[in-house]
Formats: structure tokens, sequence, C-alpha cells
């Protein structure tokens, strides 16, 4: 019997072919060139899927958390006037 593993694994899809042979980083801008064979640019129309998130945003804490979490209790809050 095989692996669990090895069971598991499927072939990769179909490769395609994509429009440009290099790649370099525009310094004015800071995002990616794509350049074919001749040096001139490819536009990559969005289609490459960089910048997009496909899961939902998970919160590790029962209070909300996430980008937004709430302010501090009174209890948490102290006086920079407190001596030593």
């Amino acid at each position: 019997m095989a692996p669990w593993g090895v069971r598991r694994l499927a072939l990769y899809p179909s490769m395609t072919d994509v429009p440009y042979v290099r790649t370099e980083i525009d310094p004015d801008t800071q995002t990616t060139r794509y350049l074919d064979a001749t040096g001139n640019r490819v536009e990559m129309n969005g289609g490459h899927g960089s910048g997009t998130a496909t899961a939902n945003q998970t919160s590790t804490s029962s209070d909300g958390g996430g980008p937004n979490p709430p302010p501090p209790a009174d209890s948490d809050l102290t006086e920079d006037s407190d001596s030593d």
C-alpha cells in the first residue's frame, strides 16, 4: 500500500506559454516590468494573479480583533505622571 501522501498527489495543470521572457523592477513605481525577447514591454492586463487575496480575514481573538481592535479598557490605561 502506498503512503497516504502519495495517493493524494495529482498532476500539475497544463502549462501556459507566457508572453514575456524577462522581468525587471521599475525604479520609479517599484512594480514589475514584463519584457519580450526583443526587450519590448509586454502588458499583463492584470491577469498574472498578484495582489489578490484568496481567503477571508480571520481573527485569533474573541473581541473581533482584525484591523480595528476595540479600544483598551479603562483599567489598561495608566497615567504618565505616576511616580516611580
